[in-house]
């Protein structure tokens, strides 16, 4: 395989592993994910003004699980602790916003 893979750095033909954001381990593959779901803002007609975080695969759809549970009203309490408030933190301030937050997986 040639060229870039999005998410994966390759230094001098050797896949450089990266630290996640949400806590700080080390993942081959990372992408940029806004705090609050750009989905949301889109619904609501207005530009994107959210912070991102840099994060792996498994911690980004951890999170949107989260959100997704939360907002369901179901029990997230086995999902890891930075990843349920990551998604409580999307809900939050989201809604301070001024967004509907809805599901997003």
């Amino acid at each position: 395989m040639s060229g870039p893979v999005l998410g994966l750095v390759v230094v001098a033909g050797k896949i450089d592993l990266q630290r996640c954001s949400l806590y700080a381990h080390w993942a081959p593959i990372l992408d940029a994910h806004h705090v609050i779901p750009e989905s949301w803002w889109r619904a609501a007609g207005l530009p994107v003004a959210s912070p991102m975080l840099n994060l792996c695969p498994t911690c980004h759809m951890t999170v949107h699980a989260g959100i997704d549970g939360l907002l369901h009203g179901y029990d997230i309490s086995e999902l890891t602790a930075r990843a349920r408030a990551l998604a409580q933190r999307a809900i939050t301030d989201g809604t301070a916003a001024g967004l509907t937050p809805a599901p997003t997986l």
